[in-house]
């Protein structure tokens, strides 16, 4: 199984902020992320060549602050690296008879 590896100009990004607590079981950050056309169509790749129920994928975080001072973090979503199969040539067949 492979996939395109290619490092496209757009990645799939996004935002967490703080949440105000409501209830013990709200979430500490919520946030939004945009996913590229071409993240998400890797990803339903690798769904569909395996025929799995999930998908692992790379998650990415980093820390910044708005223009008030405000911190949040910065998110990036991409598919997990699959490394291509490396096929023998002939002449490492012949190497290994």
């Amino acid at each position: 199984m492979t996939f395109d590896d290619s490092s496209p100009a757009k990645r799939s990004l996004g935002s967490l902020r703080k949440a105000t607590k409501t209830k013990d079981r709200s979430p500490d950050f919520t946030g939004t992320i945009k996913i590229q056309r071409h993240t998400f169509e890797t990803i339903a790749k690798q769904l569909q060549d395996t025929d799995a129920a999930e998908v692992e994928c790379c998650l990415a975080g980093w820390r910044n602050s708005d223009h008030n001072g405000q911190p949040y973090l910065t998110v990036e979503i991409s598919p997990k690296y699959i490394s291509r199969r490396q096929e023998p040539t002939s002449s490492n067949l012949v190497d290994f008879i």
